[in-house]
């Protein structure tokens, strides 16, 4: 991995600071539910003991059987339907007590709403039969025969019954079984499974008494009847009060209940006694969805997801208000699913003389929370942000700037890796930091290399020079002493000082010759030859001179005119043929090939049967480098392939070595640059 991806990588330890910054608004969050928690109990315990003396007598009055007044948004329409009444399903319901084949699962919903000062009753009877009561009414005058539904209304003045029934369903006006009483307004509907009935009640009306009477299959009056209600028979065995007849303890409510949240009031059943009314801000929000759903992320995900409440509902079941109606205080934080909304319920029980009342409840909405954990929640985000993103981008530059200076120290190193003995300058010797201090160390290191270099380019002069007039003399000696009569054991010791001579000239001979080829190449004539042509004459050569050998030539089918020095040419191929010749065995054939490509010339020398050291292949070209194993014939300085490395860069070229790809044997190429 590069040096700058490294610091790079290293630098996502900087997203340690949003994570710390995430975990904090998460612990800010935690902190104010736990204060707007502790702040809405108080305030629910302060309206539960300040609520006023004539309200704790009526929620008093209401610990029995009650039957809940629900808010009517809109005054409903008197014709026997409920599709004009919130939440049907929330309501008092009846069964029937003695389950017959004629009167099997009679059923009884009651509900009863109030719109202004008005009063409303709804009645759903299930399976009333398989006699409707509009049929089997049909030609009976004696009203308390009839089948239907018997209604009690008691008020402070006076107690009156009424029989509902009708032959047909509609509108229809029910009188007071007395002579003298109230009339009730009511609409009948017969329905798949029984029928409903709707009635406006008196104003002063303070508890009833309700009953289905259901008639049996075959039978008009009697032991076949069956009853769903609060009546025993056909008259009241228990009465149902009607709590909060009037609004002030509503009105009290929504003037004391705290900003942005609701209050209820409930009985000891979970019926609600007062509403402050819905909150006209809930709904209200100045969050953008991105913001909310930030906060969805920094919100607690376990939190129970909210239901749909209705806006005015009748009865309360959550968890805080029956802990509450236990004698203890309950609280309940819950979530919207689609929205950021979070919402906060708790509930404290109303208590009277150590009796449990019922529960104030109260509710508010997390908005104004939300609002601030999002500000810093958008504060501390920016502000990580931009630190990683400055610090990320500080260590990458930083990383970049330092990755390119040693790019530089490197690329300068290797250009100065070679032997033409030039003192190398390097880059950023001039800082004063670490890598600074690298490249100076590394510039006096490679001076020193560079001279090292240059001493061994003319190592071989000096010595070629220096030994020719001490190999003169030993040579000149050694001949006069062969002209002396010597016996045999000192002819043998003459012989083997003569070979030694020989070989020293020989060497001294070798180092000459890459000293001349060195000036030789400064002075070479250079001109346009058939390059082709040029190798014929050399491979035909070379078959004369090695006749026992099998030389090879492989030439394109076009000509291959190339501007070069044909004598320096000729002796870095003589090299080649000569280390192929001596390095393998006598039936490995030699192949030599010239090759043509964009912008230059491939000369190729090939033979089996060896294989190249296992050393750097730039080292073979070195000058007094030799490679070759114990069984090359001959006495060798390591010169040859220094010698075809001159004549391969001095046309522009290179050479290099490389064994073949079944492994027996070995290449050598020499390439020229055609310009």
């Amino acid at each position: 991995m590069q040096l700058r991806n490294q610091l790079l990588a290293l630098s996502l330890v900087t997203l340690l600071l949003p994570y710390s910054g995430w975990r904090l608004v998460q612990e800010l969050e935690n902190f104010l539910r736990e204060g707007e928690e502790d702040a809405l109990l108080a305030s629910a315990k302060t309206l539960a003991l300040a609520l006023p003396k004539a309200y704790q007598l009526e929620l008093e009055q209401a610990r029995g059987q009650v039957l809940p007044l629900r808010q009517l948004i809109t005054e409903p329409i008197l014709d026997g339907y409920l599709t004009d009444w919130p939440e049907p399903s929330q309501s008092l319901e009846f069964e029937a007590g003695e389950v017959k084949t004629a009167g099997a699962g009679l059923k009884l919903n009651v509900l009863a709403g109030r719109h202004g000062s008005h009063f409303y009753l709804a009645l759903k009877v299930t399976n009333p039969g398989a006699v409707r009561a509009t049929t089997f009414n049909t030609g009976i005058a004696q009203v308390e025969q009839r089948a239907g539904v018997m209604l009690y209304l008691q008020t402070r003045r006076a107690q009156r019954g009424f029989m509902i029934a009708t032959e047909a369903p509609g509108p229809l006006t029910v009188s007071s079984l007395a002579a003298t009483g109230n009339r009730l307004q009511a609409a009948w509907v017969d329905t798949a499974d029984g029928y409903q009935l709707e009635l406006v009640l008196p104003e002063d009306v303070e508890r009833l008494s309700v009953g289905v009477i259901a008639p049996a299959v075959g039978e008009r009056v009697g032991s076949g009847e069956h009853f769903a209600g609060t009546l025993q028979g056909r008259t009241p065995e228990q009465w149902l009060e009607l709590p909060s007849r009037d609004a002030g303890m509503a009105q009290w409510l929504a003037r004391v209940v705290p900003d942005k949240s609701r209050a209820w009031l409930v009985q000891s059943a979970g019926w609600v006694m007062a509403d402050s009314g819905p909150n006209q801000t809930a709904g209200e929000s100045d969050l953008t969805w991105v913001q909310r759903m930030i906060y969805q992320a920094v919100a607690d995900s376990r939190m129970q997801l909210r239901n749909n409440q209705p806006d005015w509902p009748v009865r309360l079941q959550s968890i805080a208000v029956q802990t509450a109606l236990t004698g203890t205080d309950g609280k309940l934080w819950s979530r919207d699913a689609e929205s950021a909304a979070v919402f906060n319920r708790v509930a404290v029980p109303v208590v009277l003389q150590g009796n449990l009342l019922g529960a104030m409840v109260l509710e508010t909405s997390s908005e104004g929370l939300l609002l601030l954990t999002n500000r810093a929640l958008g504060r501390l985000s920016f502000i990580a942000l931009l630190l990683v993103v400055v610090l990320g981008a500080g260590l990458w530059l930083f990383a970049t700037r330092l990755s390119r200076r040693v790019q530089k120290l490197s690329a300068a190193v290797s250009y100065a890796m070679d032997d033409t003995g030039c003192a190398p300058k390097l880059p950023v010797t001039g800082t004063r930091d670490e890598l600074g201090e690298l490249a100076r160390n590394t510039e006096k290191l490679l001076r020193a290399v560079a001279e090292y270099t240059r001493y061994l380019q003319k190592l071989a002069g000096r010595l070629s020079h220096e030994l020719k007039t001490p190999l003169a003399i030993t040579r000149s000696s050694l001949d006069n002493l062969a002209s002396q009569k010597l016996d045999s054991q000192a002819q043998q010791y003459l012989l083997r000082a003569r070979e030694g001579v020989d070989r020293q000239a020989a060497i001294v001979a070798a180092m000459s010759e890459a000293q001349q080829l060195e000036g030789a190449i400064r002075a070479q004539e250079w001109e346009c030859i058939n390059l082709g042509a040029m190798l014929g004459h050399c491979v035909a050569a070379y078959r004369s001179v090695h006749p026992e050998r099998k030389i090879n030539l492989c030439l394109p089918a076009t000509e291959c005119e190339l501007r070069c020095a044909p004598e320096l040419l000729a002796q870095a191929l003589d090299k080649l043929v000569d280390n192929a010749v001596t390095l393998s065995a006598l039936d490995c054939p030699i192949d030599i090939a010239l090759q043509t490509e964009a912008g230059a010339s491939l000369i190729s020398v090939t033979n089996s049967g060896t294989q190249l050291p296992d050393v750097l292949p730039e080292q073979l070209f070195d000058s007094l480098v030799s490679m070759r194993e114990k069984q090359g014939r001959g006495r060798h300085l390591g010169l040859g392939l220094y010698i075809v490395r001159l004549v391969a860069e001095a046309h522009g070229g290179m050479v290099n070595a490389r064994n073949l790809a079944d492994g027996k044997g070995v290449v050598f190429t020499i390439r020229l640059s055609a310009s």
